[in-house]
């Protein structure tokens, strides 16, 4: 990469693509950030239209300041084949199921321009240990908290992975009670506490509304984010005490709420756990994916 260079890095998600210009290393160069809607469930050509427009809009916006693109950087969630950059996904994109990124982008790329590929949680550990030296020695776990329950890991700054390039171990699918984790630790697991101790949503509320509550002291939101701390800390020990973990850090939507849970989760994990927020999620995952 030369000074006149930069590379577009892209969050993917099921309903917006963020996508900014980036330095390498360095993370989104400022005031280049844009959202592009997309719908995960929508016709193959629709989503390639939307990948195309988020990338064709950071190509022009460097091309207006004078800057070539040698790279597109992208995070995605799984299944995908980070390798080989090809849509894995028959609950999300399965329109564009076995079809290859550089496919869909198609001529709004030159084909000397270099594609890489990171799943999302991997993508967020990595920008946290660039952006935080401290968190390069010793064993650190990410645990991301929203519609699902994802984790990753580094061993002195190397982000584990599987030979896909999705995170080495996970933890949503662990055998748990009468299910699995997720079913304990997610946003349908809080809504269900809040529902099974008599809480009452209404139209259009969710777990934002469940966290404004408990700070407010309803009884049924206090102990919907407990049971979710503490079923965290009884289902992932296990695997945390197995890798050696030092640290766990904390992202997403719930984790948000993370003050909620943090007793909770210190109680069970064991004191010399240290845990801790990620605030700057999305900065955080495109710092990541400038890595690449």
């Amino acid at each position: 990469m030369t000074r006149n260079s930069r590379i577009i890095l892209l969050d993917v998600g099921g309903t917006f693509v963020k996508s900014s210009l980036g330095i390498a290393g360095k993370g989104a160069a400022e005031e280049t950030f844009a959202s592009t809607p997309i719908s995960s469930d929508a016709a193959a050509e629709e989503i390639s239209k939307a990948f195309r427009e988020a990338v064709l809009l950071q190509m022009e916006r460097a091309q207006a300041e004078g800057f070539t693109i040698d790279s597109v950087c992208a995070a995605l969630p799984g299944p995908f084949n980070y390798k080989e950059g090809i849509f894995m996904m028959k609950h999300k994109f399965a329109a564009v199921y076995g079809m290859s990124f550089r496919e869909i982008l198609g001529d709004v790329i030159t084909d000397d321009i270099r594609l890489a590929f990171v799943h999302d949680v991997n993508g967020a550990l990595l920008g946290a240990l660039t952006r935080d030296e401290s968190l390069r020695k010793g064993n650190v776990a990410l645990s991301t908290f929203g519609t699902g329950l994802g984790f990753a890991y580094s061993v002195d700054g190397q982000v584990k992975e599987s030979p896909t390039g999705s995170p080495a171990r996970n933890i949503w699918n662990l055998p748990y009670l009468d299910g699995i984790l997720e079913d304990y630790v997610s946003r349908r697991a809080i809504l269900r506490f809040y529902a099974e101790n008599g809480g009452v949503l209404a139209e259009g509320e969710d777990v934002k509304e469940i966290a404004q509550r408990a700070r407010k002291g309803d009884a049924a939101a206090i102990e919907a984010f407990a049971s979710a701390g503490r079923h965290y800390a009884a289902g992932a020990r296990a695997i945390i005490d197995e890798i050696g973990i030092r640290q766990v850090l904390f992202a997403g939507q719930i984790a948000k709420s993370f003050d909620l849970m943090e007793n909770h989760i210190r109680e069970g994990l064991g004191e010399d756990i240290l845990l801790a927020v990620l605030d700057d999620i999305q900065g955080t995952v495109l710092t990541g994916v400038s890595s690449l």
